[in-house]
């Protein structure tokens, strides 16, 4: 069984109408972003290892324990000034963390926020909407996607880029060797996206 057999298709397909109005018709009167978190363990899983024949490679394990750190993202990838915005915490992320995070998104001079988030569990959201009024007096607005629709999130398959293959190592001996890998994997994705941007412009 995949996510599908969870979504409710109305709602996706009326999501994708809104998402299509915002990067097309909203194009300078509106900044749209993709807001997504991921946890991340000093461990990683092993896609493969080269080794002799007959030879066992070993990759030591660390105790994931209270040492996860949780990532909290924001693309923004229309529009003329493209970005990658992250920040981590060393523990569960809370309503708190998107309440301060979101101001920090760059956007277009003067011109409103839209931010997509995947649908949140309902104390979460709960949370999220207390803050509503403050951030519609920053001009920033909350887009809550279908249940069960990552694909509608650009930042889904942005994390699906960075964990395999931007953190070539598989384990992190300490807190700080994650967290300083971690905002590598970020900063090379970020040149990546800024220089796809510049070479299409050309």
């Amino acid at each position: 069984r995949t996510l599908a057999h969870n979504q409710a298709p109305v709602k996706v397909a009326r999501a994708e109408r809104h998402l299509g109005v915002l990067q097309n018709g909203g194009a300078g009167r509106a900044t749209l972003c993709d807001r997504d978190g991921c946890g991340v363990s000093p461990s990683q899983p092993v896609n493969y290892r080269w080794t002799l024949v007959g030879q066992r490679k070993a990759v030591p394990d660390e105790n994931p324990c209270g040492r996860r750190l949780h990532v909290l993202a924001a693309l923004v990838c229309d529009g003329p000034h493209p970005s990658l915005t992250w920040d981590m915490q060393p523990r569960t992320l809370r309503a708190s963390d998107l309440r301060a995070f979101l101001p920090g998104i760059p956007r277009q001079p003067d011109t409103p926020l839209v931010v997509v988030l995947d649908n949140a569990g309902r104390q979460r959201r709960k949370a999220g909407q207390a803050a509503v009024p403050a951030l519609w007096r920053q001009g920033i607005y909350l887009y809550y996607l279908p249940p069960s629709s990552p694909q509608l999130n650009a930042l889904a398959r942005v994390f699906g880029v960075i964990k395999p293959y931007d953190l070539p190592e598989r384990r992190y001996a300490t807190d700080t060797a994650l967290e300083e890998a971690l905002d590598a994997a970020f900063t090379r994705y970020e040149t990546r996206l800024l220089a796809k941007t510049t070479h299409n412009r050309g």
